[in-house]
């Protein structure tokens, strides 16, 4: 399938990591890595990601969950979708993240901290849609990727590596929430050359 003029290409391993390492020495290094890799863990899309609050990924007792319930106001689909937060990369950057947070916030002794944005934005508030996307782009940039590297290509290659492993694609559609496996196959699903060669050397005649 070739690749739709305009659209976010898929990072390598080797692209996640100099991202990641670049951040480790940014201001903002523990909210932008767990950004990364809930991104790159999950598949979250940017708007799903900015509307999350803190009450969404902790318990009363700031116990990280295991399991995040998006609200159907807030995705593509319109509907409720559950998103796992069990990647070890995601949960260790959650909880350095939700560290730095709970000490923040106990400092400030403010009232419905649960009801605050997850992330927090450099004016102290929440992340609209755009600037989340422009953050994202930047972090890209940081390294030297091209302009085809976006927020998307977080999502892109979350799903692509599904695809990639094997997972049905009735697994993969529920976990990307799009609204039917067709999405999924039109958009995301690529014919591997390495797998075709192999299928066809291997092929039988009874």
């Amino acid at each position: 399938m070739k690749r739709r003029q305009g659209q976010s290409q898929v990072l390598s391993v080797e692209e996640i990591k100099r991202i990641i390492q670049f951040q480790k020495n940014s201001r903002h290094s523990t909210r932008n890595i767990c950004l990364i890799n809930l991104s790159t863990f999950t598949g979250m899309r940017v708007g799903e990601v900015s509307q999350l609050k803190l009450q969404d990924v902790v318990d009363e007792n700031w116990n990280i969950k295991e399991e995040v319930v998006l609200q159907k106001e807030y995705t593509k689909t319109k509907k409720n979708r559950v998103v796992y937060l069990v990647h070890k990369d995601v949960r260790k950057s959650l909880e350095k993240y939700i560290l730095d947070r709970k000490e923040t916030e106990m400092k400030k002794e403010t009232k419905k901290v649960m009801e605050k944005p997850l992330f927090i934005s450099q004016k102290n508030g929440s992340f609209s849609p755009r600037t989340l996307q422009r953050l994202y782009k930047n972090m890209c940039k940081s390294v030297g990727l091209d302009k085809m590297k976006s927020s998307h290509s977080f999502r892109r290659t979350f799903i692509t590596n599904l695809i990639s492993s094997g997972i049905d694609m009735k697994t993969v559609s529920t976990l990307a929430g799009h609204s039917s496996i067709q999405t999924t196959v039109d958009t995301y699903a690529v014919a591997n050359p390495n797998k075709m060669v192999n299928v066809c050397r291997n092929i039988s005649i009874n």
